[in-house]
């Protein structure tokens, strides 16, 4: 809800990138305009959002060079600079509720490692939330903290398949 409240110029543009994501970085790295890495969902796809103008000279930037991009249907560039705004008042709905360790390891989209679990983590991991609205989603890091505590079926819940995807990348 706070996310759809956030009121700015420019509200942004995210779009999905099929390229190696080192690819990606350098192409952001020429781009003048506000323009990041969103989502890094494989090492071979990722979602970029930032600022209108950025967005769509990078979107002409990586197709320049062979691959390919599609704009998505957002209301605002998400996990950018642009929604930090609601973060504040998120964390402020959190610090009501009774936010309390996870009971089994969970991953945080924000840094792609375990939530804290021990006693007292709550203003952590409000934090953490809070974060995560303005920051990439580390998925592709997540995979890897998962696989590295043992993990070796990932199963995706819902109607599409995207992550089953990049699970398999």
């Amino acid at each position: 809800r706070e996310m759809t409240k956030v009121s700015v110029e420019d509200n942004g543009l995210m779009a999905a990138v099929f390229a190696p994501i080192e690819e990606i970085e350098t192409i952001l790295a020429e781009i003048d305009d506000y323009v990041v890495i969103a989502n890094i969902n494989s090492g071979k796809q990722a979602v970029i959002g930032g600022g209108t103008p950025g967005v769509q000279v990078a979107v002409k930037a990586i197709e320049a060079r062979g691959y390919t991009a599609r704009m998505l249907p957002v209301s605002h560039a998400f996990h950018t600079s642009i929604v930090a705004p609601a973060s504040g008042p998120l964390q402020e709905v959190l610090r009501r509720l009774d936010v309390r360790a996870p009971q089994i390891p969970l991953v945080a989209n924000t840094t792609g490692t375990f939530y804290p679990m021990h006693p007292g983590v709550k203003d952590e991991i409000v934090d953490i939330l809070g974060e995560q609205i303005a920051s990439p989603v580390q998925f592709v890091k997540g995979l890897h903290t998962l696989y590295e505590a043992g993990c070796r079926i990932f199963v995706e819940m819902g109607p599409k398949k995207a992550l089953a995807r990049f699970v398999e990348d």
